[in-house]
């Protein structure tokens, strides 16, 4: 009997001893790698602490939280790299591909953020902004792109918490059509302006046409003389006193601090996102 209790008594040592050893490796493997130093800015410790930061982060908020740098963006622009980036690496969770991504752009000198899903909702462009001017404060300029990641993580997780703005709504952005003349907007301007400049043409020269003159002699026209006496009498005088309101204002245009403006990204995405002062 005792015999039979020893060897369940080291079974169950082994089975512990094999989970001491498993569960941490298996904590690693199911880590994702969410930062990427492609420009090799950081080193390997700054990258491992990042992305254990962004893995909790992104968990504990169910959103991809992405850092990358680049220094050659294959001939695309910042906006381009950052969004292509992250819809075609497999980044984003849910069906509307939840996650936000830090872009530092080394080709350019520019940092980026791209938003995706309910990310666009969370990070309107004015908090964007306040997160690029955290990873500024935090050692962008003077070459700490450690410091600017833990930045803009920290500006990530402080609005995360705060939640969705009460006056939040998206905003597809404006792009201006293109002003180009056609033929037939050619010929249709020539006919238009020959035609008013030949109304303009025959006007003057009727002006200054030579009109027959009346005979200034004739008794006929100059004869007759008419008086008739004319007097204004004041019957009676009124004053009417009213009072003129203010214009109450008519701009019913919804806030900006509330704003996210969108755009569509090559993969037909939608995205969020802001871009920052060159570096």
């Amino acid at each position: 009997m005792v015999g039979i209790c020893n060897r369940y008594r080291k079974i169950v040592l082994c089975l512990a001893l094999c989970l001491l050893v498993i569960l941490p490796i298996a904590n690693v493997y199911a880590e994702k790698t969410l930062v990427i130093d492609n420009a090799g800015l950081m080193t390997e410790d700054e990258v491992t602490d990042l992305n254990q930061k962004a893995n909790a982060l992104s968990e504990e908020y169910n959103m991809d939280i992405v850092i990358v740098t680049a220094d050659h963006l294959e001939g695309k622009t910042t906006r381009e790299f950052a969004d292509d980036y992250f819809d075609y690496n497999d980044f984003g969770r849910g069906a509307s591909y939840d996650g936000i991504l830090f872009l530092i752009d080394m080709e350019n000198r520019i940092p980026y953020i791209s938003t995706t899903g309910v990310a666009i909702r969370y990070f309107t462009d004015q908090r964007l902004d306040a997160i690029l001017d955290l990873a500024y404060d935090s050692g962008l300029p003077e070459g700490d792109y450690y410091g600017a990641a833990l930045g803009f993580l920290e500006g990530s997780e402080n609005y995360l918490q705060k939640g969705i703005s009460s006056d939040q709504y998206n905003e597809p952005e404006h792009i201006p059509k293109e002003n180009k003349l056609t033929s037939t907007d050619i010929i249709i301007g020539l006919l238009g302006g020959l035609g008013v400049g030949g109304v303009f043409v025959l006007s003057t020269i009727s002006q200054y046409r030579f009109k027959k003159r009346p005979n200034p002699y004739s008794y006929r026209s100059n004869s007759a003389v008419n008086f008739h006496r004319n007097e204004d009498r004041l019957i009676n005088s009124f004053t009417t006193h009213r009072v003129i309101p203010k214009p109450q204002p008519t701009n019913t245009s919804r806030s900006t601090s509330g704003r996210s403006t969108t755009h569509r990204s090559s993969s037909g995405r939608t995205h969020g996102g802001r871009s920052g002062r060159k570096f």
